[in-house]
């Protein structure tokens, strides 16, 4: 054995090299690659199935122009939308809606009206709904001139375009984006998803409506989540106590829409994306990039939701029972405008 200063030369090998040709490095070695090519196996099969779901949604979601007033007021630092439930009954007669007591009437109005907002990265997605009686200035529209009305009125009258032009007079800030939603799609979504949960204060029975629930959390189908979110007359808080069901029925959609459990299941996800693609119709020009911030916004901090700080208006005219804003609106207003948390009030009877 040849010897360096009396001791054997391989005490003398470099450690790294000896190592690495080891069986015992090799295997180690292989091992590492083995879960490095794991990681992007299973990023590139999300990757493409996120890209079929986002195929399936833009090949049937519902798009329709804008037409947007000129004028001077600006967009918010954040995100906004605007969100609009219509009581629309043209598609009366579709199965889905059977036992439903809807009515018939000619036209439709905004039944929800709710602007939701993102103020940046990281912070809760906000939803603030405004009473469908508040009565507002709803803006100019072909030979009519501007004039007093709910703000439901506004949809009646000129459709999306004059709806979103009307929110935007009222609160100082440029929508970013517009949606909607009839009664089929609502149903149709929530049962996509095999019911969402909601948890009534009270129990609640209404003809009008059609809906019968008792107090306390429950999972519902779309035709109890549309009647739910319809009922206002057994209900003690009126207009207001619907808007805050709305809001409840919205998150619940959200929170479903977005759950892993929904986007990495085979089987409902394709059902899902496909049913929410034919139930909502947004503005054109709206792209996957647009639901980025709403999504880490909801995955990240939830969901916030506000009224529109208001009170009683008394029965005007030929409108009848009203609701009118009070002067913590102006810092609602504010927030908007600013892209900042949006400040909740109590609504005065």
């Amino acid at each position: 054995m040849e010897k360096k200063n009396g001791l054997p030369n391989e005490w003398f090998r470099d450690s790294k090299s000896t190592n690495s040709n080891t069986p015992g490095a090799k295997a180690r070695k292989s091992k590492s690659l083995n879960k490095r090519q794991i990681a992007w196996v299973f990023l590139g099969a999300f990757s493409y199935w996120f890209v079929f779901l986002l195929i399936i949604a833009l090949l049937q979601l519902n798009k329709l122009p804008i037409e947007r007033i000129e004028s001077e007021i600006p967009k918010s630092p954040g995100q906004t939308w605007l969100l609009i439930g219509s009581d629309s009954r043209d598609d009366i007669d579709n199965p889905v809606l059977e036992g439903a007591p809807l009515g018939k009437f000619e036209g439709q109005r905004s039944d929800t009206i709710i602007i939701m907002s993102v103020p940046k990265i990281g912070t809760p997605l906000q939803l603030t709904s405004i009473p469908r009686d508040l009565v507002v200035t709803i803006p100019a529209r072909g030979d009519t001139g501007e004039k007093k009305n709910k703000i439901n009125a506004a949809y009646a009258f000129g459709g999306p375009s004059l709806s979103l032009n009307t929110v935007e007079k009222l609160v100082g800030v440029q929508m970013d984006n517009y949606a909607e939603i009839g009664f089929v799609g609502l149903v149709n979504v929530v049962n996509s998803f095999g019911g969402i949960k909601v948890c009534p204060s009270q129990d609640f029975s209404d003809k009008k409506s059609g809906l019968e629930i008792k107090e306390g959390c429950q999972t519902v189908d779309g035709l109890t989540a549309l009647a739910y979110s319809r009922m206002r007359y057994a209900d003690p808080k009126g207009d207001i106590g619907r808007g805050e069901r709305q809001q409840e029925v919205v998150k619940q959609i959200m929170k479903k829409s977005l759950s892993p459990f929904t986007l990495l299941n085979p089987l409902r996800a394709p059902r899902t994306v496909s049913a929410l693609a034919n139930a909502v119709t947004v503005n054109k020009g709206v792209g996957p990039l647009d639901l980025v911030p709403l999504a880490i916004a909801l995955r990240s901090g939830g969901i916030d939701s506000a009224t529109l700080p208001n009170k009683a208006g008394g029965n005007v005219g030929d409108l009848g029972s009203t609701r009118k804003l009070t002067s913590d609106a102006e810092e609602v207003f504010k927030a908007l405008q600013e892209g900042t948390k949006i400040p909740s009030f109590e609504t005065k009877e």
